[in-house]
């Protein structure tokens, strides 16, 4: 059984190790390869023909990565309900000449939170970033139980192009948008996510200035490397209980793995993993941020 992951600048990415090792755990022969498109194999060759040689090559899946999660869709015959409502793809399924695509983005943050969501207000969330990680995010806390989502980006438009797209498939759910930080009033906020790549080795420093947020508040970050980010570290000197990436990280991984091969994957397993791999090396952007 083989299975990869497209992107661009992979070559450090944890997923193989992480794939191969659940797949020896389940008793599986399972190869997960790297499609990198900044290598020679692969660079100046369309998604499209990628794509193709995998599937001719007997792959049973993919994962996708930046820069491909929204191109990757118009060479599908199938999307899920989240992966449609959300127009970007990580896991790409081959079954019976037809390609089915996925989003475990959305899911791994939403087991995130559920995880521990008895200890969360959910009334009004902040989400810091409308890219497609923070589509992703916004989807998973409607769904969640979060009363009210007010976004900021810092493209002009951006922030009101997802309200467009998550309020025709949430119409029941309440937005809002807001340009500038500086001047918010942070005390109404019952949780803060950070879904932009403010944290990274990187992208150093905070997407949000901490100083205003009462203590009641929790703060999730969606960057797992580190593991605990400027924003978290902030955070947790105020009192707020907070949420580090590992969470979503795993359990996007989790349900890839289970998509594309079959089984159900142990996210114990997985955690026990990543936290090693974590420890023995340093990660690509490209890997950090969903």
């Amino acid at each position: 059984m083989k299975a990869g992951l497209i992107g661009h600048g992979i070559a450090a990415s944890l997923t193989p190790a992480m794939h191969e090792a659940e797949g020896r755990a389940l008793g599986l022969s399972y190869q997960y390869d790297l499609l990198d498109v900044s290598t020679e194999r692969f660079r100046n060759i369309p998604l499209s023909r990628i794509l193709d040689q995998a599937e001719a090559d007997g792959y049973v899946g993919l994962n996708i990565t930046h820069p491909f999660k929204v191109e990757v869709v118009e060479y599908l015959s199938e999307l899920s309900e989240i992966a449609r409502t959300i127009g970007a793809v990580n896991t790409v399924v081959f079954q019976g000449g037809r390609r089915f695509g996925f989003n475990t983005d959305y899911s791994g943050f939403l087991a995130a939170v559920q995880t521990v969501q008895p200890a969360l207000f959910l009334g009004q969330v902040l989400l810091l970033g409308a890219g497609g990680a923070g589509t992703a995010v916004a989807l998973a806390l409607i769904d969640a139980g979060v009363n009210r989502i007010v976004i900021h980006d810092k493209t002009p438009g951006r922030g009101a192009a997802l309200v467009a797209q998550l309020s025709a498939a949430r119409p029941d759910a309440s937005f809002a948008v807001v340009d500038r930080l500086v001047t918010m009033d942070l005390s109404q906020y019952d949780g803060v996510v950070n879904a932009t790549p403010m944290g990274m080795n990187e992208h150093p420093g905070t997407a949000i200035d901490v100083a205003g947020l009462p203590e009641t508040t929790w703060v999730a970050d969606i960057v797992y490397f580190p593991l605990e980010t400027e924003l978290l570290v902030q955070a947790k000197k105020r009192g707020c209980q907070t949420i580090n990436g590992t969470g979503m990280a795993i359990h996007q991984a989790v349900d890839a793995f289970s998509f594309i091969t079959g089984k159900q994957a142990d996210p114990t397993r997985f955690m026990a993993c990543i936290e090693r791999l974590i420890s023995q090396k340093q990660i690509p952007d490209e890997e950090l941020v969903p």
